[in-house]
Order: structure tokens, then C-alpha cells, then sequence
């Protein structure tokens, strides 16, 4: 075991006997999910706050709140039933602060997309698993499958009859290069199971799962050594996920919301200096 490795096991430990892990979900996109009861609508609630977590932290749950706001007590009806040309007023206006700012327009373009997911499968979960192989259940394969369906979709006139470059940017695919950290947190909260993380999918396998890599978690495996490699992209993602599986191959993804509080530390910490 490298001294990375060791040290990042060791701040895993401290994290668990603290509250830092208990309390993640009050800050996080996840507490959006964590209002709603029953599969489905967790689940709706759980992609529409992955598909919007770009930004700065304050950023995405300001937005999410307006979002949740516009689909009230239940996602999973709301989004099935949607009209999209009277959703697109309601977010009249909106602006999601992001490296490229996220307009009503796109939002709605998105919501529309999860709609005709919803249509064709019946639920988010189905979805995923139609692109899941048989034999080899990877998060590569589900994700590409079913990004690629959602950019598929059908955009109707009112709303420009096809999606924005920014809402294409929303569904950037693996096979694009995109280390996909949005969609890859979405499959952790539904397949791992523990205070934050809520173990629906048991079909695909923690030890499938990659790590959501942010800019957070990134300067965390770059400090720890868990990666030499210098762009955030799937490749990288994929190599720090195998050296965590040398701590743990079942489940190597419990180890990413600490290495994100770590990052952020080492972020405060340099801005402190």
C-alpha cells in the first residue's frame, strides 16, 4: 500500500467517526432527493439534481431549488406529464451561474429529454439498465447508452426543436472523454448504500462504479498520488478508481466523499497561505 493510499484510508476512518459524513447531504445536491419517498420519485429527483450540479456549490442548490419548486410533490408525475412551453415560462429568467451560464432554456430542454426517458422506459432505472450488457455490467457502457438516448430526444418547436450546445454539454458522453462526474455521482447515490448513498440499483455493482471526479476530488488524488495524470477526463477517473480498489475492490467508490471534504480543505488551505 503506497502512503497516498494509507493516508486516505486513515482520513476515511476520521471522517466516518466524525458528523462531516453524516451531515454531507444538508449542503449537497443529494438532500434534494433525500425530501421525496418511493423509488421513482428519488430516483427522478436524484438525475434531475445530478444532470444540475455544474457550478459553484451555492449556485447549484439555489437553482435546484427553483427547479423542485416548479415540480412540486412529485417529479416522477411531473416530468411525465410535462409541458414543456409552460414550464419554459415558469423558468422565464432563470440563470444558473456556471462555467457557461445555464439558461431556463436549457433547463427545460433537459427536463424535456428525462421526459421522453420516462416515456419509452418508464422509469429512470429501466432506462440505464437496457444499456447494461449481460455479461459485463460497466458504468462506460450505461452511460453512453443512455446519454446518448437522452441527446436523442425529441425537442419540441417551441423550445427549438433541438438541444442548446449547453445542454448538450449537461449530457457530455464517456466516449466523448468526459470524466461524466454528474452521472457517475447519480449511479453512486442510487447503487451504494449508506447514510448519504440509497442502494436502489443493485444491479450494477459497486465495484462498477467510477469515481465522480470533480475539481475537488482531483486535487485530493493529486495531492495523495492516486493519479499523475493532469486533465479531469474519464481516463482519469478510471485510473484513481483502480488504485482505490487497491483498498477496497468491492467497493472503491465509498472512499469519494472524502477525498472531495479533503479537497476542499486543501483548496481553503492554499487560499488561506
Amino acid at each position: 500500500m503506497t502512503a497516498g493510499l494509507a493516508r486516505l484510508q486513515r482520513i476515511y476512518d476520521l471522517r466516518r467517526e466524525g458528523d462531516s459524513i453524516k451531515s454531507f447531504h444538508l449542503s449537497d445536491p443529494v438532500g434534494f432527493p433525500k425530501r421525496f419517498s418511493g423509488k421513482k420519485e428519488i430516483e427522478t429527483a436524484a438525475l434531475i439534481s445530478a444532470l444540475f450540479a455544474i457550478g459553484p456549490r451555492y449556485a447549484i442548490l439555489r437553482s435546484l431549488e427553483r427547479i423542485f419548486s416548479e415540480l412540486g410533490e412529485s417529479p416522477y408525475d411531473s416530468i411525465s406529464d410535462l409541458d414543456c412551453s409552460l414550464m419554459l415560462k415558469k423558468m422565464d429568467g432563470h440563470v444558473q451561474f456556471a462555467y457557461k451560464n445555464i439558461t431556463g432554456k436549457d433547463v427545460v430542454q433537459i427536463l424535456c429529454a428525462v421526459k421522453s426517458v420516462l416515456r419509452l422506459r418508464g422509469t429512470v432505472q429501466e432506462a440505464l439498465k437496457s444499456f447494461a450488457g449481460k455479461d459485463e455490467k460497466t458504468s462506460y457502457g450505461v452511460l453512453t447508452g443512455f446519454l446518448g438516448q437522452m441527446k436523442s430526444a425529441e425537442i419540441p418547436p417551441a423550445l427549438g426543436g433541438s438541444l442548446t450546445p449547453r445542454a448538450r454539454a449537461l449530457l457530455a458522453s464517456p466516449r466523448d472523454g468526459s470524466a461524466c462526474k454528474r452521472m457517475n455521482m447519480f449511479l453512486r447515490w442510487m447503487t451504494r448504500k449508506d447514510e448519504i448513498d440509497f442502494g436502489f440499483y443493485d444491479w450494477l455493482g459497486t465495484e462498477n462504479l467510477i469515481i465522480p471526479l470533480d475539481v475537488n476530488v482531483s486535487r485530493a488524488a493529486r495531492k495523495l498520488e492516486l493519479t499523475k495524470r493532469k486533465t479531469d477526463n474519464w481516463k482519469t477517473a478510471t485510473e484513481i478508481t483502480e488504485k482505490l480498489k487497491e483498498l477496497d475492490p468491492a467497493d472503491p467508490v465509498k472512499y469519494d466523499v472524502p477525498l472531495f471534504l479533503y479537497g476542499m480543505e486543501l483548496r481553503k488551505t492554499k487560499h488561506a497561505a
